[in-house]
């Protein structure tokens, strides 16, 4: 059998990268002290983009993302990536992005969420609160009325609140 196609089409125009080269960036991304949050490849022909979104505990700045961009090009050309030309792009997540495991309800203790759980809480599938913990797979919110030990499978969706 041939090689393994780097990616293939999931939907519209967005694509996912072979799991072995997203292992790859990855390893190189947590060598240079940051978190891979999401990688996504999409466009066509000579639009193609990969985007890459990093993270680290006290926040990513232009030069975090010009040294991983640099980093991870050349990983990339090591790798042929692409037969055909794509951009890279290399940016922080966000301060709206969804929060997406463990890791980032660790990072946002101490943050007003909100989160769309799968089983509701007291008739409530949508709850907002301030986190406490996120240990052992489950999320410590203070609603400030009740505690709760939410289950990390539990919850659909979460995100922090951004307060003015």
């Amino acid at each position: 059998m041939g090689a393994q196609p780097f990616f293939f089409i999931i939907e519209s125009d967005c694509m996912l990268l072979n799991p072995e080269i997203k292992e790859h960036i990855e390893n190189k991304i947590e060598h240079l002290g940051f978190e891979l949050c999401d990688a996504r490849f999409s466009g066509a022909g000579p639009h193609k983009v990969l985007r890459l979104y990093i993270d680290k505990d006290n926040g990513v700045t232009i030069d975090d993302c010009e040294l991983v961009s640099n980093e991870v090009s050349i990983l990339l050309d090591l790798e042929d990536f692409s037969q055909s030309p794509y951009r890279l792009e290399v940016s922080s997540p966000g301060i709206d992005r969804p929060l997406q495991g463990e890791r980032d309800y660790q990072r946002s203790r101490g943050r007003r969420v909100a989160l769309e759980l799968s089983e509701a809480i007291n008739g409530k599938k949508l709850i907002t609160g301030e986190i406490r913990s996120a240990e052992n797979g489950r999320v410590g919110l203070d609603t400030g009325k009740e505690e709760h030990a939410i289950p990390l499978e539990h919850i659909i969706r979460g995100k922090i609140e951004i307060q003015f």
